[in-house]
């Protein structure tokens, strides 16, 4: 075979192996941005109120929907009108004087996941987002841990996050709530901890 012909049987093969690199390139680059799905089921919020000043309790709430999109922006709702203390009565003085859910019956996180942090690979990370309740928006940092386990996004909180009702102009429901229950104080600060679980 003339030498031609070999060179351009060489050449071609190697551009057809750099558009299969390339295409593969791509493919890899979009599964990592591809959009995550907040699986609520298996996802939790909690958090820790202290009432009298060293009697604490652990209360939840249950989110409504979440994603991680395909630019990276995370954005979750959490559903006030969930909130389970164990005591019904309890519940229902939370929802009407404490979260006043009939004028804010839900509460959202949100951040930005940098592009440089690789979801795939077990790590710990420091992320900023903001949580907007009760109709005040304030920023926080989040230490977490990520984890693929089965194939599921997992994100835990490392250390709990103190939410003061200060901040939310919410103190005054709990001075109110404080009378009603006949307690000496309930402290304004919770402790908040978190497990997110997403599916692609």
């Amino acid at each position: 075979m003339p030498t031609f012909f070999k060179a351009s049987g060489i050449i071609v093969a190697m551009l057809l192996l750099l558009t299969a690199c390339q295409k593969q390139t791509i493919k890899t680059e979009r599964g990592q941005n591809q959009a995550w799905q907040l699986n609520t089921e298996q996802s939790t919020l909690s958090f820790v109120s202290t009432k009298n000043k060293t009697f604490t309790e652990e209360h939840s709430l249950k989110f409504q929907q979440g994603q991680i999109n395909e630019k990276r922006a995370f954005t979750a709702t959490i559903d006030l009108n969930s909130v389970d203390t164990l005591i019904p009565l309890r519940d229902q003085r939370l929802r009407d004087i404490l979260f006043e859910t009939e004028q804010f019956p839900s509460a959202s996180i949100s951040t930005l996941i940098p592009q440089d942090l690789d979801l795939s690979i077990n790590q710990n990370a420091e992320l900023p987002f903001v949580l907007d309740l009760h109709g005040t928006q304030k920023y926080f940092e989040a230490v977490v841990v990520i984890q693929m386990v089965n194939k599921q996004l997992v994100v835990v909180n490392y250390e709990p996050i103190l939410v003061n009702a200060k901040d939310f102009a919410m103190d005054d429901a709990i001075n109110q709530l404080t009378q009603i229950a006949g307690l000496q104080n309930i402290n304004y600060e919770v402790l908040v901890d978190f497990k997110l679980t997403f599916e692609k």
